[in-house]
């Protein structure tokens, strides 16, 4: 009797490592404070994972930029440093040519005009483009406030940008579409662009009011201007290696939850942040200079069929579901 508990116990300590490595680990990075809007969906999104299952999968959360800039965590994702990216959809073009898609400036008027398209047909062919030709998977859309271009001198037409140094994401889209403005577009890691607009390095930067606030830039430049130039989605991004780690029952729902409360939160929390945003940046001394639209449109109006003529076909379709 004594011998068969010993064999009990001893069987049951063998379990114990199998049972402890049955849990998938995925590293989740992204270049943001943890007060950034899309952080937040990132944790909500890592908590829905575990809960979906049953704690099988865990997704761990490195914000900051703690795994690399966002070109060095979409590279990750194949070399195994990361599992999961979570930033600016644009950033995928570097390994895309459909993903160029995405920063195409002055495409998309509005969020209504946004959301008919990357939550509809329009989207998944994108998704489907994308992975063929990179191999990344796209899981989840989520959405951003309009980019604002903010300056140290007030900006009104193009003309005022020749010559401006104007930090722009690491992508082809952004660099022509802001030479095309007149400007001197700087690639740049988000990390570093507080202590270059501080120094001087550069003169502006864009992004999405909600970034503008948290990254406290009104405390470097004075004025924000209405350019509204890109309706850039996040991309919540896994490459097919990554998702291939995850147990086969539970892919659904790890994009299920990439879908659910991180993605409603998300949309609900920048749809109403717009107003909100602002008047904190008013607030903290910045000047809102409107502008002509049509003026910076004229200027880049031509970047698409110059620079990116494949695109052509779907930039059309994306645009002729504007149903302002």
């Amino acid at each position: 009797m004594f011998v068969n508990r010993l064999a009990a116990i001893a069987a049951c300590i063998a379990i114990l490592p199998s049972m402890a490595s049955a849990q998938t680990v995925l590293k989740l990075g992204h270049v943001w404070p943890p007060t950034e809007i899309h952080a937040k969906a990132a944790e909500l999104f890592a908590q829905d994972v575990e809960k979906a299952t049953n704690g099988e999968v865990k997704v761990q959360v490195f914000g900051g930029s703690t795994l690399g800039s966002d070109r060095e965590l979409v590279e990750g994702l194949k070399l195994g440093t990361a599992d999961i990216w979570v930033g600016g959809a644009g950033v995928l073009s570097a390994a895309s040519d459909t993903a160029k898609i995405f920063t195409q400036h002055f495409m998309i008027s509005s969020i209504d005009h946004y959301a008919k398209v990357y939550d509809g047909p329009v989207g998944q062919e994108v998704t489907e483009r994308i992975k063929k030709e990179s191999g990344y998977q796209v899981i989840s859309y989520w959405l951003r406030g309009p980019r604002w271009l903010t300056t140290k001198a007030e900006v009104k037409e193009p003309k005022d940008l020749v010559g401006k140094k104007v930090r722009v994401p690491d992508s082809p889209v952004f660099v022509k579409s802001w030479q095309a403005l007149g400007a001197a577009a700087t690639p740049m890691n988000f990390g570093e662009v507080f202590t270059a607009l501080q120094q001087g390095v550069i003169d502006g930067q864009e992004n999405p009011l909600s970034l503008v606030f948290t990254a406290k830039f009104s405390e470097v430049v004075k004025y924000l201007v209405k350019t509204e130039h890109v309706y850039e989605p996040i991309a919540v991004v896994m490459s097919t290696q990554s998702l291939a780690k995850v147990p086969e029952k539970h892919r659904d729902s790890v994009i299920k939850a990439a879908n659910s409360k991180a993605k409603a939160f998300a949309n609900a929390e920048v749809t109403a942040g717009e107003t909100g945003f602002l008047d904190k940046l008013k607030s903290q001394g910045m000047t809102v200079v409107e502008i002509d639209k049509t003026a910076f449109r004229a200027k880049v109006g031509s970047v698409v069929d110059k620079d990116f003529p494949s695109l052509k076909p779907l930039y059309d379709k994306i645009v002729s579901q504007d149903t302002k």
